[in-house]
């Protein structure tokens, strides 16, 4: 399986298939599709997903893929590293204020192998095609102001996909269960994953009107798990993408997630993934 390295921070690019001469090939980078018009399909982690014009999918680095195709196809492939969301800042920010952002886009890195298929609804296709023009563009031109022009299209793409990957799990989740809360509340969960005040149980029981004994009993019920549990679970997943997919030391991912110190995260990180943060970090350089 070929195995694709990307040189810049991000790239963008418009590609024409007539046939699929891709094959299967996995990219140590985040990889963006919008499909600009075409139809075939789509074989990501031997999955197959049909696609026509207005589809979106998302790949991140440990994804495997590659298409079929049925009609000749055009794509606007944006492409880019965890680099991005460092060194692409604006004159007078922080590392700190990326990692803000780096925040709100966490959570499509977690979920949106949830999403089977085009990870964009109908509502917000228009939405997606005015951007991706927008984007292809400004690609093409050396004017003032157009790299940041074209970092604030890329994340306002992803914070759309964010959305949609949020709407679809929630909608999957009521259709499953109409009467059960439990995604609401680890949504709550994951959206103040760093706000330990707003994490306690007490204060997660006040937002969703219950006592708290009644929260942990309904929640322990539900998913076989304690609240307690699922977020430290939640924030030592949240520790192996910050090590993948940020530049963000060891002892700035414990203060960020509110662990004691870069000891305690470590001693967690261990019993639950058998290694420490550090040996983890080095597995998954590339």
């Amino acid at each position: 399986m070929k195995s694709l390295q990307l040189f810049t921070d991000k790239e963008i690019t418009v590609k024409e298939l007539a046939s699929n001469n891709s094959g299967l090939h996995k990219h140590h980078f985040f990889e963006l599709i919008y499909v600009l018009d075409g139809t075939g399909i789509h074989n990501i982690n031997n999955n197959q997903f049909e696609f026509s014009k207005g589809d979106v999918f998302l790949l991140t680095p440990e994804d495997a893929h590659t298409f079929e195709i049925s009609t000749p196809t055009k794509f606007c492939i944006v492409d880019f590293t965890k680099g991005f969301f460092v060194k692409n800042r604006r004159v007078g920010e922080t590392k700190a204020n990326i990692s803000e952002l780096y925040k709100q886009l966490e959570f499509i890195f977690h979920n949106h192998h949830n999403v089977q298929g085009s990870i964009v609804s109908d509502p917000d296709k228009p939405i997606f095609k005015a951007l991706i023009n927008q984007l292809i563009k400004e690609k093409g031109k050396k004017q003032f102001f157009d790299e940041i022009i074209i970092q604030d299209i890329i994340f306002l793409l992803l914070h759309f996909i964010a959305r949609n990957i949020q709407q679809n799990i929630s909608l999957f989740s009521k259709r499953e269960n109409p009467k059960s809360r439990v995604h609401e509340i680890t949504a709550y969960i994951q959206q103040h994953i760093y706000d330990s005040e707003l994490l306690k149980i007490r204060s997660v029981a006040t937002h969703f009107g219950k006592s708290t004994d009644h929260l942990n009993r309904y929640f322990k019920a539900e998913t076989g798990s304690t609240i307690k549990d699922y977020i430290i679970r939640y924030k030592l997943n949240l520790v192996t993408t910050r090590l993948k997919f940020s530049d963000l030391t060891i002892s700035e991912i414990a203060g960020e997630l509110n662990f004691t110190d870069e000891s305690h995260l470590n001693k967690m990180f261990k019993s639950a993934f058998g290694k420490t943060a550090k040996q983890y970090k080095n597995d998954h350089k590339h």
